[in-house]
Order: structure tokens, then sequence, then C-alpha cells
């Protein structure tokens, strides 16, 4: 059984509407003006999931207890669906609660530095639309790539890898 604090978030709004986002949460402007929702696929269609919020102060509450379904009962909601919206749920818990008190992974702290600017080249001789201009620049970007941590050596070392992709 889940406990109404666990399904009450709040948060600064920009982090939580950028955490949002990025799960795919769009602000719904239409029909519920204080939802944000996102279309959940499974093999039965498409279901929208509504999750009703409070703004006031540069603070915004999302309500999961009373998160539902558009158009249809939960009980019409194939268990598979629901299990998403849940899952999406607690991604969002973990990024809004989450990374308070966490430090974001910064490649550039610590003994971690990038390699630098590149020389400016002049645009005639320029391969636009190219990751790398010679041998060279490719050398120093797998430098700076080698450096980078992957998400596991992040969470051991209690960071959070940003942006957070699932």
């Amino acid at each position: 059984m889940k406990t109404k604090q666990l399904m009450m978030l709040s948060g600064p709004s920009s982090h939580v509407k950028e955490a949002l986002s990025q799960l795919g949460f769009v602000r719904d402007s239409v029909i519920h003006h204080s939802t944000f929702r996102a279309e959940l696929e499974s093999t039965k269609g498409a279901y929208v999931f509504q999750l009703p919020y409070q703004e006031q102060d540069g603070t915004i509450t999302l309500d999961g207890e009373a998160s539902y379904f558009d158009g249809v009962s939960d009980s019409d909601v194939p268990e598979e669906v629901r299990n998403v919206a849940l899952e999406r749920w607690y991604a969002l818990r973990s990024r809004i609660v989450g990374s308070e008190g966490k430090k974001a992974y910064s490649p550039d702290r610590g003994d971690r530095r990038p390699s630098g600017p590149t020389a400016a080249k002049p645009i005639e001789t320029a391969k636009n639309g190219s990751m790398v201009q010679d041998f060279e620049d490719m050398e120093r970007m797998g430098r700076d790539l080698s450096r980078l941590k992957t998400g596991q050596q992040l969470k051991e070392e209690g960071l959070i890898d940003d942006p957070i992709q699932h």
C-alpha cells in the first residue's frame, strides 16, 4: 500500500517541469488546465495518463494520488500500461526528490579537465557537419570521451548522471 507521502511530489517549478519533460509529459492546456499528460502505448492502443498539479510561488506539487487515465476507468487500462505509469511516477520521484543534496556529475570537476578548445579554422576549410576536423581533433575527442564515467560508475559514487535517460 502506498502512503500519501509517496504520492505527492514538490519542487521548484523549473526543476519539476524539466523532469516531467524528460519523461515525456506535456502540460495539458486544451482540456485539463491543471494536469500534465503523457501518452502511454500498449498493444491495445494509446492511453493518456493525466497527472494533476498545483503551482504556487515558484513551486509545483504533483498529486499522484489523483492521477488518472483520460476517458477510461483505471480497471479498463491494461496492467502493462498501469505499470508503465507507475514506473514514470517513480522515475519522477527519483529525479525530483533523489537529486536533492546530490551533486550532478560534471566531467570538468576535479582532475577531469577537458582538453581545451581547438584553434579556430577559417570557414572555407572547416568541415561543417563533421564531429572532427582532422586526426588531431579525433585524438582530442577520444581523450575527452575516455575520461567520462559510465552510469554505473556514477551510481557507485553517489552521483546522478545528467541528463538521466531511460
